[in-house]
C-alpha cells in the first residue's frame, strides 16, 4: 500500500484542499445555509451555523497554504 499522503506535509494538504471540487462545492452550500438561515433561531440551526463556519474558515485556511 502507498501511504504518500502520510509523508506529505500539512501545508500541501491544505493547498490541495483548495482545488478539491466536492469541498468547493461542500463550501457553497454551507454559504447559501448562512444566508438563508442568519435570522433563525435554534439549537439545531446553531450547530449547522458553527459546521458551517468551520468549513468557511478551513477553506480560508486552504487558501493561504495555496498562495503563500
Amino acid at each position: 500500500m502507498d501511504n504518500k499522503w502520510i509523508e506529505t506535509p500539512l501545508p500541501e494538504l491544505y493547498s490541495r484542499l483548495a482545488a478539491a471540487p466536492f469541498y468547493i462545492i461542500q463550501l457553497i452550500l454551507c454559504i447559501g445555509y448562512l444566508i438563508f438561515t442568519r435570522k433563525e433561531k435554534g439549537c439545531l440551526i446553531v450547530i449547522g451555523k458553527i459546521y458551517c463556519f468551520f468549513i468557511v474558515i478551513n477553506y480560508m485556511v486552504a487558501l493561504y497554504f495555496r498562495f503563500f
